[in-house]
């Protein structure tokens, strides 16, 4: 049967449009949310150097930590959720988590915690798209399709790009091949009807924010790009490690939901007090370090670069709740730069592109999404990408076939399966 003529696909279809107009309003908000909740009590200074932060911001963090933890508890939120990319996975997000999961996200967004907008969105699109499917009590294909229609719709609003949107979720869910081709015509469908909600109210777009000098791309840097990649496989395993180490360490902590969030928000604001740019999603902060990455000097940069994991995996440890795509990208351009400044030999360009790309890659199995997510971030030619693949390919190819993730992950699952003390 031809796929336009299936009621099934028509179904997706129109799903697809419903959850693209519902999904683009409530990116907007949320972000919308966000950005002023932020406004009203961080102003990050002009040349962010050393202890150039405000101790006032110890003061929201902690107030931020205690909230966080008083909505756990008040809410019954689970210890653990399924983050970002498992759900995309699994294809199908629990209906019953969602508004809670998304109300803690976003008091720890606004309080300054070093995570991205991408869980919540996430949440809130699957989790619209499965409560959508079991109202109308449709097949468990449709509602798998529609919980990725409802991510790619979300995401299509964040990332300003309804390609970019769908290659993402797409490419990490890998639905099985009898429904790819409907997957993603749904998906990009979603994402595209969001995306056009979204634009004109916000009138902002995540394409072509990093500008970057121009180089020329010459054959000796597919070689560069491998000790780059693996480099960035190495920096992905220390975040996971540290994410890790710090959740054993809080591990006694986890009955006390409201103290374990508390010091969690006066650790990382007093990070941030000391080096600004750790705070937050990072996607405003990787400008300052493009534009003032010289002038920052690479120490301070390199200090950035790690303290930057650890605020992440502090957040993580500590009962905050945000995604680590955008973070993730934060650490990869930061030791991208970073890298340009220690071996001025590498072109600032190849250097934040392979990192940009590759630390996140490591990770993920999605290298074409984040090479056509490098590709439309900094707009470097087409030549200039295939050093990114390389760097992709490498990192993911060192930190998987290693079995270092694997371990990492078992480890992880093993924490989160332990008896509380």
């Amino acid at each position: 049967m031809a796929l336009d003529r299936s009621p099934w696909f028509w179904t997706i279809i129109g799903s697809a449009v419903a959850l693209g107009l519902v999904l683009g309003l409530a990116a907007v908000v949320f972000l919308g949310l966000l950005k002023g909740g932020t406004n009203l009590w961080f102003t990050l200074p002009q040349h962010p150097d050393w202890f150039s932060g405000s101790l006032w911001w110890v003061a929201v963090t902690t107030a931020a930590g205690v909230a966080v933890g008083v909505l756990r508890r008040a809410l019954r939120v689970p210890a653990t959720l399924p983050g970002t990319l498992e759900e995309i996975r699994d294809e199908r997000v629990e209906t019953s988590t969602i508004l809670r999961a998304v109300g803690v996200s976003l008091v720890s967004l606004v309080g300054g915690a070093s995570l991205g907008p991408e869980d919540a969105l996430g949440k809130m699109g699957g989790g619209f798209g499965t409560w959508f499917s079991v109202r109308r009590n449709l097949h468990e294909t449709t509602i798998a399709t529609n919980t990725l229609s409802g991510m790619a719709a979300a995401f299509g609003g964040l990332l300003s790009s309804p390609i970019l949107a769908t290659s993402l979720v797409v490419e990490v869910a890998r639905p099985r091949r009898d429904r790819l081709g409907p997957t993603m015509v749904a998906a990009l469908l979603s994402s595209t009807v969001a995306f056009a909600v979204f634009f004109p109210i916000a009138g902002s777009t995540f394409l072509g924010i990093y500008t970057l000098p121009s180089y020329d791309y010459e054959n000796w840097q597919l070689a560069a790009a491998v000790p780059l990649g693996l480099v960035a496989g190495a920096l992905a395993l220390v975040t996971l490690a540290a994410i890790g180490v710090l959740t054993r360490l809080t591990a006694p902590l986890a009955e006390r939901t409201i103290l374990r969030s508390a010091l969690g928000g006066a650790a990382f604001g007093l990070i941030g007090v000391a080096l600004p740019l750790t705070l937050f999603t990072g996607t405003d902060q990787l400008t300052t370090v493009i534009d003032d990455g010289t002038a920052l000097g690479a120490g301070l940069v390199v200090a950035v670069l790690f303290a930057k994991i650890l605020t992440f995996a502090l957040c993580k440890a500590t009962g905050f709740i945000g995604g680590p795509i955008l973070v993730m990208l934060f650490i990869g351009g930061t030791a991208g730069i970073a890298t340009h400044l220690l071996f001025p030999g590498i072109p600032e360009g190849l250097a934040f592109a392979t990192m940009f790309a590759a630390i996140l890659g490591a990770v993920v199995g999605a290298p074409f999404s984040l090479i056509v997510l490098t590709a439309l971030t900094t707009q470097v030619g087409a030549l200039q990408l295939a050093p990114v693949a390389v760097a992709v390919v490498t990192a993911y190819l060192a930190v998987s076939g290693s079995g270092m993730l694997m371990a990492l992950a078992r480890k992880g699952r093993n924490a989160r399966q332990a008896p509380s003390p």
